[in-house]
């Protein structure tokens, strides 16, 4: 009975060391997914980005540089300068609070540019305005009733003298990577409408209103000298485009149009081109610009690289779930099918002694019978060979 069975025996022996190893199988694949997962993770994780950082360090430079120079230019024009500080930006970018961060400097930044940009303009555009608002003042008495009218345009501009171009600056507000062609153009049209407020100061009658617009006239010639030097030294080489922009007025003439509430939109107009030459193409525009841009898609390149470790460590705990799972249940098994097993073995072996014992008893039984028949026989024989 000892030889049968020998594997049956061999897997109940061996069934828990087999379970024990399933286990650290188990293990072992775990934690090379995990390894894994670490690895795929650390690829696709999000590195910061040097020319983010190079770029804000360019913003706060300009935000500073053009904050002195405009401070620098209120102080000689008695005005005042907004005060503001400067911007602060995490030293490295590599979350999302970090780009939380940005995003709010920014808008104060984009805030207070705006305010500064106002400050060196507010005192010319409210000397224009307060002569807008008297000619349209001016207008509305007059609709009824038709006055002489007063000298045109054309005769304002064309009777204007030029005046010497503004100094040149050191430092500007303005972009150095703009063309001959706007500089030109620029430089020409602040010389034009200056001419034209200068005109107007002296034709004006009021001498409030002679003040006020040969004022605005000084601020515009001072708001000139920001411009970037080669503006100014093209200024000189540029035609006189008076005449050539009197045409509208001249057109105008003819019409409805009062030449009060003409010359008020002239003068709306001109406050608008100043604006548009004197606050556009800063280099801290083009800054602002480039940190915006490369931020919105730096925070991109961040969203998606967490969407992808999210990824990664989701397949690989899914894997390693499944993996636990499986080596659980295999052990498990193991364990249960070496106890059948065992149970069997033992049913067996049971089985086994209790046949051997039947046998045993069988074989007493017929040995104590066997003796008896050959008694009976042997007192028989002798008569029976005695006949």
């Amino acid at each position: 009975m000892k030889k049968q069975y020998f594997f049956a025996r061999l897997f109940v022996r061996v069934a828990k060391g087999l379970a024990l190893l399933v286990i650290l199988i188990g293990v072992g694949f775990c934690v090379l997914r995990y390894y894994q997962a670490s690895i795929a993770a650390g690829a696709v994780a999000y590195q910061p980005s040097s020319h983010l950082q190079q770029a804000l360090d360019r913003l706060k430079a300009a935000f500073l540089a053009t904050e002195q120079i405009i401070d620098s230019f209120n102080a000689r024009n008695q005005s005042k300068t907004p005060n503001f500080q400067a911007p602060r930006f995490p030293l490295v970018i590599d979350s999302d609070n970090d780009f939380a961060r940005i995003s709010a400097e920014l808008s104060r930044v984009d805030h207070e540019r705006q305010q500064l940009k106002e400050s060196i303009v507010s005192r010319f555009e409210n000397l224009v305005k307060s002569i807008e608002e008297k000619l349209h003042a001016y207008a509305a008495v007059l609709q009824s009733s038709p006055s002489p009218t007063p000298a045109t345009d054309q005769n304002l501009i064309s009777n204007a003298t030029p005046t010497p171009s503004p100094t040149s600056r050191e430092e500007s507000l303005f972009l150095s990577q703009l063309g001959s062609s706007d500089a030109n153009e620029r430089s020409a049209n602040l010389k034009e409408r200056k001419e034209f407020l200068k005109v107007l100061a002296m034709r004006a009658e009021n001498a409030d209103n002679r003040v006020t617009l040969g004022e605005a006239a000084d601020q515009l010639e001072r708001l000139a000298k920001l411009l970037p030097e080669r503006f100014n030294a093209s200024t000189a080489a540029q035609p006189d485009t008076a005449t050539a922009s009197s045409k509208d007025p001249q057109a105008e003439q003819h019409g409805k149009v009062l030449p009060s509430e003409r010359v008020a939109r002239q003068l709306e107009q001109l406050r608008g081109g100043v604006r548009q030459m004197l606050l556009t193409s800063w280099t801290l525009d083009d800054r602002f610009e480039q940190v915006a841009n490369l931020g919105s898609a730096e925070r991109d390149k961040y969203r998606a690289a967490i969407l992808a470790q999210k990824s990664v460590w989701l397949s690989a705990a899914s894997r390693i779930v499944i993996g636990l799972l499986a080596t659980g249940l295999v052990s498990l098994l193991i364990v249960v099918f070496a106890d059948l097993v065992q149970t069997q073995l033992d049913t067996a072996t049971s089985s086994g002694t209790v046949a051997d014992a039947v046998n045993a008893l069988r074989g007493q039984v017929a040995q104590v019978s066997d003796p008896a028949q050959m008694t009976m026989a042997g007192e028989d024989w002798p008569a029976e060979g005695g006949s």
